[in-house]
């Protein structure tokens, strides 16, 4: 203590309320030059300062010291006092008192972040231990003040965007060390945004996750972070307004429309990364309209069904067969109205599109009698005009049926009809052209061969495609094209299409003596030889095909000698492939007995 303050006189100050301003000043720690944790008196100050504060809080050592430093100073200085050991207990303290005083004078969190300097932290900011003592000073300030609650969320969005955010707080999520304070900036945008009375709805839209339908389910799929954040957020908005509770499939269908989210989950539903969850939103769809009581009329409104180009036919299936889908669920709950919605089908839509809903309603048992019974009829009344079977391949919308035609009844209907036909008519209609022109054929035969069901059909098809094509006399070298040959590499001996190939090469042969293309003429029309060595060195490892290769590797050294091929060019250019050696060698021993001297 200075030698003219004893402690009496320090005494009498207090008695008299003497302020701890008066009092600092009095110990010279206003003085600058020296650190003033170094000041001795300093310590018997801050206690005198902390006693006349308990009935003069204005007068708090904290409160004359942020006088005579401002904040940021004060803050600077306490933190320095903290990292050495003879003034961090009262370094400790004053940083306490140092809070509690922001807290009764509503310090800006704003202003705080910046004191930690936590705005220059990045996106490591929540590795920050500051970045714990900042946001524990935005939850007591709200604690304080409930009636009027400060958000972490405010002051972050002036640093980083919601996206930014978001992928933050998922990567802080998987450490142990910032799992706890990730998720407390989480909760509290949540919050912030709830106070506001935001919507799920408009939430999706400031996320930018409602402005297309590309990936969103693949997003919900795989917890994006946003849509984490989202689907967290729309729970908690349905607990704290329960008479606007909503779902994912409502808001969807606000952002994107009814038509938009059946196309969506349609298109997720051939990727098995999101199938599941688009069936299961499927339902969720047909289960929203059905709850809200909407007609089926209403549904096929909202699914724009009638708002197609071509009133023809429905040239948009997946709409069709969610509209059906809903009109299967619709007369489960509501069955008394199965006959008079059938009847308003049949006097509401022409025969093509008639015809393309009782296809799909056919899959269910609740109207596959139904709509079994209808199509019937309509067959009846075609052969009583005796409509071609082109136009009634039409007639019954086959031609927009997808690659699974020959297993649908419809389409069995529709052979028994060509074969009725072409008897009472002493004709050959043709039941191969109508799908020819409407399907891509190759696709099918190759599809075919997977499924036992339809075996006989399959067959057929494949001799009618033969048939078709030869007497279109097309090249083998063409339909190798066709079959998609050239895209099954090494594996072409071995693929189910070669099989069809190679049975079209005999049946043009056949017809075509003079024109006859060989199978080595065939293959390496589409591929080099070396392709072709490589194509063989595959083969020969499956046992089914080891003679085949045997003969093609004959046929392809014959080529040679026709070409007069030299060992020296056929090394330059197969020499990198593994069998090359053998088959020049081969070549050369051929090419030897036959001329008496080797190739030169």
């Amino acid at each position: 203590m200075s030698s003219n303050i004893s402690p009496r006189k320090l005494h009498k100050w207090f008695e008299k309320g003497k302020s701890a301003d008066t009092v600092f000043k009095r110990f010279h720690l206003d003085k600058r030059g020296t650190f003033i944790f170094d000041n001795p008196h300093f310590a018997v100050w801050v206690e005198y300062a902390d006693d006349l504060s308990a009935n003069f809080p204005e007068m708090s050592a904290i409160s004359t010291l942020t006088k005579h430093y401002g904040d940021n100073l004060l803050y600077e200085i306490i933190q320095i006092a903290k990292r050495k050991s003879d003034t961090e207990k009262l370094a400790i303290k004053l940083e306490t008192e140092q809070m509690q005083h922001w807290l009764v004078t509503k310090k800006s969190p704003d202003e705080l972040f910046r004191l930690y300097h936590l705005n220059l932290k990045g996106r490591k900011l929540f590795e920050n231990p500051e970045f714990n003592t900042w946001a524990k000073y935005v939850d007591d300030l709200t604690t304080k003040r409930p009636e009027d609650p400060t958000w972490m969320y405010s002051t972050l969005t002036k640093y980083f965007n919601d996206d930014e955010l978001f992928q933050m707080t998922n990567v802080a999520k998987d450490s142990s060390k910032t799992k706890t304070i990730a998720a407390k900036v989480e909760d509290d945008w949540i919050d912030a945004v709830l106070e506001k009375h935001k919507t799920p709805y408009q939430l999706l839209q400031n996320l930018r996750l409602g402005t297309t339908t590309n990936e969103l389910l693949e997003k919900v799929a795989f917890e994006n972070s946003l849509v984490i954040t989202w689907v967290k957020y729309m729970d908690r908005f349905n607990k704290r307004y329960p008479h606007e509770k909503t779902s994912m499939i409502e808001t969807f269908t606000k952002a994107f429309g009814d038509d938009g989210v059946t196309k969506m989950l349609y298109t997720a539903k051939s990727d098995r990364w999101t199938k599941t969850l688009a069936t299961n939103m499927e339902d969720e769809q047909l289960k929203m309209w059905l709850d809200s009581e909407k007609s089926t009329d209403d549904v096929f409104m909202l699914l724009k069904l009638d708002k197609g180009e071509d009133n023809f036919n429905f040239q948009d299936k997946q709409l069709l067969n969610t509209w059906v889908s809903y009109i299967n669920v619709f007369i489960h709950k509501n069955p008394d109205k199965k006959y008079v919605l059938f009847s308003a089908l049949q006097s509401g839509f022409n025969d093509i599109r008639l015809n393309q809903i009782l296809n799909v309603a056919k899959t269910f048992s609740s109207m596959e009698s139904t709509a079994t019974k209808i199509q019937t009829a309509k067959i009846m009344n075609y052969r009583t005009s005796n409509e071609s079977p082109s136009r009634v391949f039409m007639l019954l919308g086959l031609t927009d049926e997808g690659d699974h035609i020959l297993s649908t009844s419809q389409f069995k209907l529709w052979m028994k009809y060509v074969e009725d036909f072409n008897k009472r008519n002493h004709k050959h209609e043709s039941w191969f052209i109508p799908l020819h022109h409407s399907y891509n054929i190759e696709r099918m035969l190759l599809r075919a061969r997977k499924s036992s069901s339809t075996a006989k059909i399959d067959k057929m098809l494949e001799n009618e495609w033969v048939k078709y094509w030869v007497g279109h006399e097309m090249s083998p070298k063409y339909t190798f094209l066709h079959l998609g040959l050239k895209g099954t590499g090494d594996n072409t001996l071995n693929s189910p299409a070669f099989k069809i190939w190679t049975k079209y090469v005999n049946a043009f042969n056949t017809q075509y003596p003079k024109e006859k293309v060989t199978m080595i003429e065939g293959l390496r029309a589409n591929y080099n030889d070396i392709n072709m060595l490589t194509i063989f060195e595959k083969a020969k490892n499956d046992p089914t095909t080891g003679q085949l290769v045997i003969d093609l590797e004959n046929a392809l050294i014959n080529k040679w000698m026709v070409e007069k091929k030299s060992p020296a060019y056929l090394h330059r250019q197969l020499g990198h492939v593994k069998s090359s050696n053998a088959m020049i060698q081969r070549y050369i021993k051929k090419v030897t007995a036959m001329t008496g001297k080797p190739p030169e």
